[in-house]
């Protein structure tokens, strides 16, 4: 059996797209977590003012994560096709 480097190279890409999806997440959940712990200690106009930031940041991770998911779809695809060449001209 052949040792494809560049389906492996690939793959990696998936992964690592994957991986980067994964920990955009945990931070929009952090954030939000974070945005209602400072709430409980101080609930002012200037904490009212934050929350616009925070929205702004977990809108901003959260279009990536849109867009790196159409990403991996087209990485997958073009994999596929990677293969099929490479057992054919191989």
């Amino acid at each position: 059996m052949t040792n494809y480097a560049s389906v492996e190279a690939m793959t990696r890409m998936i992964t690592s797209i994957t991986k980067t999806i994964q920990a955009e997440q945990v931070v929009v959940e952090s954030l939000r977590k974070d945005y209602q712990a400072v709430g409980l200690e101080w609930n002012d106009s200037q904490y009212e003012k934050l929350g616009p930031v925070i929205d702004d940041a977990v809108r901003e991770l959260s279009g990536n994560q849109t867009k790196l998911s159409e990403c991996i779809t087209r990485l997958q695809l073009l994999r596929t096709k990677l293969e099929e060449y490479l057992s054919t001209t191989l």
